[in-house]
């Protein structure tokens, strides 16, 4: 049996850079693939058409790296960054 590395919700976020409530948005989207444990406990591929409030979302560290976002958003934060302007030269 071969080992797969698996992240959750948080473990995803933390990856993409982005938020838990992002991640599931993309799910929900199809843009990434998510994974759920069924009755049984085997991890199958989660199913939009089946709703389970608490469930809780697993990914596939190979499926997080290859999501690429159709556009390159700027990194969290980088808006909150002081502009330092030059001071003004002097008139004559």
């Amino acid at each position: 049996m071969t080992a797969l590395q698996v992240l959750n919700t948080k473990g995803a976020a933390r990856r993409l850079g982005c938020s838990e409530t992002w991640v599931h948005k993309l799910v929900a989207k199809g843009a990434l693939k998510a994974y759920a444990y069924d009755d049984e406990g085997v991890l199958v591929e989660y199913r939009n058409d089946t709703k389970r409030q608490g469930q809780g979302f697993y990914f596939l560290v190979s499926d997080v790296d290859t999501y690429r976002p159709a556009v390159q958003r700027r990194p969290r934060g980088s808006k909150n960054k002081l502009q330092v302007q030059a001071p003004n030269p002097p008139t004559t």
